[in-house]
């Protein structure tokens, strides 16, 4: 793929569109190829590299899923150990400094139509092998989530957990969904071969383009998971790629979500609390991501109902708490 095709089939404004709702290299291979270029992951590093020598902002940005929000940072990691707690708290009141808030999408005024989406981006793709994927569970990483990484335990835990990332103990190295120990749950991104990734696809693309209008500015899917029953995400920072965040979440059985079980709990960067905030249908949940290592926001999600939960992340401009408090119903 020259770098002039490159520069014919970025110059489409449906395109330029269509990169924000996407995450990973195979999805923009399969937008080129329904555009007529066709190209291989190697020939997409390729012109990945050619871009940057270019430093062609929109392919930069857009193609390649890094925004202005995003910034490089190294990891850092220190750590009490505190028993599961249950609050359910709509906000952070432990400080002047609010970390995370939550909305119920019904009251926000302007994201209704965000409701008739969420039905349609909730699938269960019929290329993930649940039988697999239990067995991939582990209960000492869905434990995990009750030490705080303040915690003098936490960091062997921890460091143990990264270097066998991969599950090479069992021979499903080739299933995706399988492949991480930290992340325990199906990335719905990988799957654009699945016969309900194309509507799954243009709904992401609606979805984007409604909160662009909403916020007056630009936003982009950061990820798209589904959390299939006792699913979970380990403790993280996403300090690579900083600034404010919206979730929108939400279950296939919500008379089985609510027993306290699906939950986002995160460590409050300046008290080290642990703070857990319980998952509710047709949630939205905001959050702020920072890099210093003095700030670095460390949070893990659960799943322990016997429901689906599904989570779709999204980049959203600083100002967005200003336009929210207009639009949030009495």
């Amino acid at each position: 793929m020259s770098k002039k095709a490159v520069a014919q089939l970025f110059k489409n404004e449906e395109v330029k569109q269509e990169l924000m709702a996407v995450t990973n290299y195979k999805e923009i291979i399969k937008i080129g190829y329904k555009k007529g270029f066709v190209f291989t992951r190697e020939e997409f590093e390729a012109v990945k590299q050619a871009a940057d020598e270019l430093k062609n902002k929109i392919v930069k940005e857009q193609m390649f899923g890094i925004n202005q929000y995003c910034q490089q940072g190294s990891q850092s990691k220190s750590g009490q150990t505190i028993a599961l707690p249950s609050l359910e708290l709509s906000q952070d009141n432990s400080t002047s400094l609010n970390y995370c808030y939550e909305f119920n999408l019904q009251d926000i005024q302007g994201f209704e139509i965000l409701e008739n989406e969420l039905e349609k981006i909730k699938i269960k793709l019929d290329a993930v092998d649940l039988c697999l994927f239990n067995q991939a569970f582990r209960f000492d990483d869905f434990n995990f989530a009750s030490i705080s990484p303040a915690s003098a335990e936490f960091q062997a835990q921890y460091d143990k957990i990264m270097r066998q990332n991969t599950n090479v103990d069992i021979k499903f190295l080739e299933s995706r969904y399988l492949a991480h120990r930290s992340s325990h749950l199906i990335n719905l991104d990988n799957y654009v071969e699945d016969k309900l990734y194309e509507d799954y696809f243009q709904c992401k693309v609606r979805i984007v383009r409604t909160l662009k209008n909403f916020f007056g500015a630009d936003v982009k899917l950061t990820g798209s998971f589904w959390y299939p029953p006792n699913a979970y995400r380990l403790w993280h920072t996403n300090e690579d790629c900083v600034g404010w965040r919206m979730y929108l979440i939400d279950f296939d059985q919500p008379e089985l979500a609510a027993n306290g079980k699906s939950f986002f709990r995160y460590m409050h960067p300046e008290t080290k609390e642990l703070i857990t905030l319980v998952d509710k249908p047709k949630l939205v949940r905001f959050f702020k991501i920072e890099k210093q290592p003095e700030q670095l926001f460390w949070h893990c999600i659960v799943n322990g109902t016997k429901a689906n939960r599904w989570s779709y992340g999204f980049h959203v401009p600083d100002n967005w708490m200003q336009k929210i408090k207009l639009c949030v119903k009495n």
